[in-house]
């Protein structure tokens, strides 16, 4: 099941890469995955950005194996192949060695991956060529991503400039999944944290029956609201100064609405975008998974700003917050559980009956409730419902592992 969940769903729809902050300059490259596949991600001198497969053409060992860095070429470290950043093959080791038409040189190339596409910046790609388009699968989770980035004077951010770590947890990765945007859990797991946090934000105190609501937003997407903020909230919780400086940038509607909004949101399947962070989950094995968690910046903010940023993520999120490391605890203790004998059903019930449904069809229910943890599976099941023959993967399916499928 694991082996076709990584076909059907990270190998078939679009999937979160990297953030264009990333590799601001010609020669920079971050590495990452496509489910199990190794990729590069290049700036080259033309200042193109270009997406790679991270094997080498010759025998099959990464290029690179650095996870970012600036560089004019890589060069396989087996045979000294040597590859452009746009992935083409400039050199091969010993070249007196090949007789006349042995090596094609541009069919060697580093393979691309074509389908890429971004928005504000988030990078987002596909191996599939006969997925949705981007535009339509991101859908409603662009008015969100509009709240996060407009926090910022410029309406841009960076992403891992001030901070990138890494948690391995024994369990499967759609429980990362889930509790991404896990409200129900708040209350108990993090009740210390809360007590804590009303200090500042003193509505917290009152987390279980706050007026705020989680949304499933379609394609798998959701969102739940942390809380959200009047206008007179809002200048007690941001310097007068900075509320002035949104305004005066983005008009008032667009300034107070990345002002007032306080949400975690899940772009399903790998992509979550938190109140100071970005959250990428890699699914390893059935029951392993890594989250690599980048904290984000606003560009144009004044430094006060971001200092402060980064002390609430330190606070809930960091390796020794008072949130996130419980969160993994949990996840380990869920993934024991799964392996009990006598039952195979976990309960996403919560809510069901007095959900409610617009005129969109956007679904939505109380936060503590459960509407947006059942908001992934709906595209779960409609993706793992669709054959091989239907992803039409045969171009990459081999380098997933998967080489029955590719026969």
């Amino acid at each position: 099941m694991f082996e076709l969940e990584l076909e059907r769903i990270f190998y078939s729809t679009w999937v979160y890469i990297a953030h264009d902050s990333e590799i601001p300059d010609a020669g920079d490259f971050k590495t990452t995955f496509v489910g199990r596949v190794p990729v590069v991600l290049t700036r080259d001198a033309d200042n193109q950005v270009n997406l790679l497969i991270n094997r080498c053409t010759h025998r099959g060992s990464t290029v690179c194996a650095e996870e970012r860095g600036n560089r004019q070429q890589f060069v396989c470290p087996y045979h000294a192949w040597t590859f452009d950043l746009d992935g083409g093959l400039d050199g091969v080791g010993l070249p007196s060695g090949y007789n006349e038409g042995e090596i094609d040189y541009q069919a060697l190339s580093l393979q691309k991956i074509a389908r890429w596409d971004s928005y504000r910046g988030f990078i987002f790609a596909t191996l599939s060529p006969t997925a949705r388009s981007f535009d339509e699968h991101i859908g409603e989770a662009k008015k969100y991503i509009d709240y996060y980035c407009d926090l910022s004077p410029t309406g841009k951010i960076t992403v891992g400039a001030t901070g990138i770590y890494k948690q391995k947890y024994e369990g499967n990765w759609k429980i990362q999944l889930e509790g991404s945007v896990e409200g129900y859990h708040v209350w108990h797991t993090h009740k210390n944290a809360i007590d804590v946090m009303a200090r500042d934000v003193p509505l917290m105190k009152d987390y279980p029956r706050l007026p705020v609501k989680a949304y499933d937003l379609g394609y798998g997407h959701n969102i739940i609201e942390n809380y959200t903020l009047t206008e007179e909230q809002v200048h007690q919780r941001w310097p007068e100064g900075f509320v002035d400086s949104l305004v005066s940038a983005h008009g008032r509607e667009r300034a107070m609405n990345a002002l007032r909004h306080r949400f975690n949101l899940v772009i399903f399947p790998n992509f979550a975008l938190l109140e100071y962070h970005v959250r990428v989950i890699r699914p390893l094995a059935v029951d392993q998974t890594e989250v690599r968690t980048y904290h984000t910046s606003l560009v144009g903010a004044p430094e006060e700003m971001n200092i402060r940023r980064v002390r609430e993520h330190e606070f809930f999120y960091g390796p020794a917050g008072f949130g996130g490391p419980d969160d993994y605890v949990i996840f380990d203790r869920i993934q024991r559980g799964y392996r009990a004998w006598g039952s195979e059903w976990v309960l996403f019930n919560r809510g069901y009956k007095s959900e409610q449904t617009d005129e969109n069809g956007i679904r939505s229910g109380q936060h503590t409730q459960e509407t947006q943890q059942r908001a992934p599976y709906y595209e779960y099941r409609r993706l793992m419902s669709i054959s091989g023959e239907e992803n039409a993967l045969s171009e990459f399916l081999p380098l997933a592992g998967q080489q029955e499928a590719a026969k």
